[in-house]
């Protein structure tokens, strides 16, 4: 082949190329892929919901419980549950599911929030499924809470799971309007009014016991919130806070009301010298008028969930004037990780109530509870704790149809977090 005739061949191919590129171009492009984009800036397991500039995160557990409990007569025999207490479980079990669902946007006045947290559960002390409750469900805006979320109260929860004797310190979910100031520097104040007839702990104890015609401690209707505020501080040596409540005392049956209240303090500090996961807490709250703010399992009937619970309330009205109890409690714990992927806590807590102008309704309450937990992959807990619980009645038990109680719960637990 000449000169010329190679310089027509090399003409052609780039002729038939121009032609079939602009054949491409003359195509329609494909759509472009829409991938779901992580979203990094409120930490792991976020990302934007497509076509928006929220940000999106879905986790929650799947936990399984089995529970085993002393027979005693001091155990069974608990309130009106009888002699021999045979209606009572020896063991029990638990299956529980929560969904937790977390929003945000950033905007220009500042972070929009959403949170979610449902729980649905299937347990032998209630005789079958819990339907699914709305454990949380609340709004943020800036520095502003709406909603059902956890109290402003509330600073320690537990270390322990406290699945069955949950020790004394206030845990409560409840309706609540909140707003709280940033300082810098870790140091925040909040204050709330919070809606005593919906926590899920009883924030109006009340008892009605006409053999000792003391049915007169009732409520009547709710007519003011709970004034909730704290002052607190989290910082790298660990956090602190100190808090107090406004609760109303009003009968049903009293021609007067009264204003119960609380107050506590709380500080949990690191101890990275022992582990790099050990933490030491300790809490101290007192309250007249206003028990369930030291102990949230003390309720009217002597028994909770099924378990022992103690004759606690808020007044009475002996005659025609409210008699407010008292009640306080300390308690403390210390979490120690042994290895990477096996923990303890030790948790223990002292209540004390006081009736006020009866001695019939005094008692002490001491719970000591200590866990191990192994997770040998990320998200996995497997293990078993003891729960111990002692109540002291100093007054006229047999009255009540109660006595001192001893009662121990062992139990094993497994759990998935995603």
């Amino acid at each position: 082949m000449n000169f010329k005739s190679a310089l027509i061949a090399a003409a052609a191919v780039v002729g038939v190329a121009g032609a079939a590129q602009a054949a491409d171009l003359a195509k329609k492009a494909p759509a472009a892929a829409n991938y779901v984009k992580v979203c990094d800036a409120y930490g792991a397991g976020f990302f934007y919901i497509p076509g928006s500039e929220t940000c999106l995160k879905i986790g929650g557990y799947v936990r399984a419980d089995v529970y085993a409990f002393s027979t005693s007569r001091e155990w069974a025999g608990i309130g009106n549950s009888g002699a021999t207490g045979r209606d009572k479980h020896a063991i029990n079990t638990l299956a529980k599911a929560q969904l937790q669902f977390d929003a945000r946007t950033a905007t220009e006045m500042g972070l929009l929030r959403s949170y979610i947290e449902v729980n649905i559960a299937n347990y032998s002390a209630s005789n079958g499924n819990v339907l699914p409750e709305l454990a949380k469900g609340f709004v943020q805006f800036g520095g502003l809470t709406a909603g059902r979320a956890q109290s402003f109260f509330d600073f320690w929860t537990g270390d322990t799971y406290g699945a069955w004797f949950e020790p004394a310190h206030s845990d409560a979910n409840i309706n609540l309007l909140g707003y709280t100031f940033a300082f810098g520097n870790g140091i925040s104040a909040s204050v709330s009014i919070e809606d005593p007839s919906t926590g899920n702990t009883g924030r109006r104890m009340s008892l009605v016991n006409t053999a000792l015609a003391v049915n007169n401690t009732s409520y009547a209707g709710v007519k003011y919130p709970d004034f909730v505020a704290n002052v607190a501080i989290s910082q790298a040596w660990g956090s602190a806070q100190i808090m107090g409540a406004l609760h109303q005392n009003y009968a049903a049956i009293a021609p007067t009301d009264k204003w119960g209240y609380a107050v506590g303090a709380g500080v949990k500090v690191n101890l990275p010298m022992l582990g790099a996961s050990d933490t030491l807490t300790l809490q101290a709250v007192y309250a007249k008028g206003a028990s369930s703010y030291v102990s949230p399992n003390w309720n009217t009937d002597g028994q909770f969930n099924g378990t022992v619970g103690a004759n606690a309330f808020d007044f009475w009205v002996p005659t025609t004037a409210i008699e407010q109890s008292s009640a306080w409690s300390v308690a403390g714990a210390l979490t120690h990780g042994w290895t990477k992927t096996l923990t303890s806590s030790f948790e223990a807590s002292y209540a004390a109530h006081d009736a006020a102008t009866t001695s019939v309704f005094d008692f002490n309450q001491l719970d000591i509870q200590a866990n191990l937990v192994w997770s040998p992959v990320e998200g996995l807990a497997i293990g078993p704790e003891i729960e111990y619980r002692r109540l002291d009645y100093s007054g006229a038990t047999n009255a009540l149809g109660v006595a001192d109680v001893n009662a121990i719960v062992g139990m094993v637990r497994v759990q998935r977090n995603f």
